[in-house]
């Protein structure tokens, strides 16, 4: 009988534990510019156009829509994962004409070894 309840107690402790979830990695938004006035703001399924620069922890520049490529502003659908998760979730809620800078931790990214993986 006690046999039985330490091993209850056991397993039950064990799936407490293991139940548990890592927190969600954040974007960090930081608002450079704001507009005076803004009549609405983005929301998933909206159709962006942004300009972007991708830099390094170090700061070295990646990726520059201004001067690499066509040097062309990117079209993407919010929130339907055409673009990198960290953007999906960091340019919400903007307005037109606003400008942020996102830190968007590897796991919203490309992943810890950058292998270019969007989902």
């Amino acid at each position: 009988m006690l046999l039985s309840v330490l091993s209850w107690l056991c397993s039950s402790l064990l799936l407490s534990v293991s139940g548990g979830k890592l927190p969600e990695a954040e974007v960090q938004i930081e608002v450079l510019h704001k507009p005076f006035l803004c009549h609405r703001k983005s929301k998933y399924g909206d159709i962006l156009l942004v300009h972007h620069e991708g830099y390094l922890e170090n700061g070295t520049l990646i990726h520059s829509s201004r001067s690499h490529g066509d040097k062309q502003a990117v079209w993407f659908t919010l929130g339907i994962r055409e673009v990198i998760k960290g953007w999906d979730k960091g340019l919400q809620d903007m307005c037109s004409g606003e400008k942020r800078k996102l830190i968007v931790p590897p796991a919203l990214a490309y992943g810890k070894e950058g292998k270019g993986l969007k989902r």
